[in-house]
């Protein structure tokens, strides 16, 4: 017997088949769905790049190639996730799990945290005490383009137009590996628009302060979705030296900005950090602060107003000036 129904849709005549909702078979109504294990949690360490412990918990004592990176809070935990995304797993032995017994749940839970919150709890200061104990992700990058040792090519220059540049000869990055919230670059070693007066036995500073400066605004641009018309103004700019970078070993350079485009047109504040690896050791850092503008006409809006308290900053000088010069007194 056929099922089908023959309806006839008023105002053009067309018939149409129908066919009656079919009830649902048993053997799909009643599936016994076995409960998966958060994929965040591992009682196996070192499946992913970084393996998050606790402080006063212990790794198992057959685990060995583990990177592990020591938490002390949740707060910590939910960070690092939000960092490193697919890249971390968090690991709790049976002995620590049964001590704190409300703490696997609120592990599972921060999964499921939304971006926009994790984001909020990640300040400058924030960031940077985290980023600073993350090791450079050594397993991700001898699988990607970059060069890591000895005699590896480096890869091509990135497009100039994420680091503001007119031509590759004056770009000092490579184009970038993705790694969660991280990019890493290839850091090259010389550019044209910067000349020495003398050789030197190291990579430079200057050279070294204007990679960090452009992989802060390439990350604004390819993870934080920046449209390339878009533009910076660079407000603060915090670097430390830690060790020497030599010319003759390849250099990484990982960069993360808290930056996220969704749209908006108004201009807002914003901060990026960026460190740079040789051999796996930590050879500089900086937090660097700008103010984003979504567009060129917000960059030109900025600099008209910027330029107009210019003006008025000026003429008050002069006329301090005008008054000194002539014997005045200020007041």
């Amino acid at each position: 017997m056929n099922n089908s129904v023959q309806e006839s849709l008023s105002g053009n005549g067309q018939l149409l088949q129908f066919r009656p909702m079919l009830k649902g078979r048993p053997s799909l109504l009643h599936i016994e769905r076995k409960k998966r294990k958060h994929a965040f949690l591992t009682d196996h360490p070192g499946l992913k790049p970084y393996t998050l412990v606790f402080e006063d918990d212990e790794l198992p004592a057959e685990s060995s190639g583990v990177q592990a990176v020591r938490v002390s809070s949740l707060e910590e935990v939910a960070g690092y996730q939000f960092l490193l995304g697919r890249s971390c797993e968090m690991y709790l032995s049976s002995t620590y799990a049964s001590e704190h017994p409300d703490i696997s749940g609120k592990l599972q839970l921060i999964g499921t945290i939304k971006s926009r919150r994790q984001t909020s709890l990640l300040n400058v200061e924030t960031a940077s005490a985290l980023i600073r104990k993350l090791p450079m992700n050594l397993r991700g990058l001898l699988q990607s383009p970059l060069a890591v040792s000895d005699g590896e090519l480096l890869p091509g220059a990135l497009d100039i137009r994420c680091i503001h540049k007119k031509t590759e000869k004056n770009s000092l990055l490579s184009i970038p590996w993705e790694d969660g919230r991280f990019l890493y670059f290839n850091m090259f070693d010389g550019i044209d628009e910067f000349r020495f007066d003398h050789e030197s036995d190291h990579v430079q500073g200057m050279l070294i302060l204007e990679a960090m400066r452009q992989a802060a605004i390439a990350t604004t641009h390819i993870t934080g979705k920046l449209p390339l018309e878009g533009g910076m103004t660079l407000l603060s700019y915090d670097t430390r030296f830690y060790n020497y970078i030599e010319s003759t070993s390849p250099v990484i350079l990982r960069a993360y900005s808290d930056f996220t485009w969704a749209g908006e047109t108004d201009e807002r504040a914003s901060y990026a950090i960026c460190q740079i690896f040789q051999w796996g050791k930590l050879c500089a850092e900086a937090s660097l602060k700008a103010c984003v503008f979504m567009s060129k006409e917000g960059y030109a809006s900025h600099r008209i107003r910027s330029g107009r308290i210019g003006t008025r900053i000026k003429r008050q000088f002069d006329a301090k000036v005008d008054l000194f010069q002539r014997g005045g007194v200020l007041q």
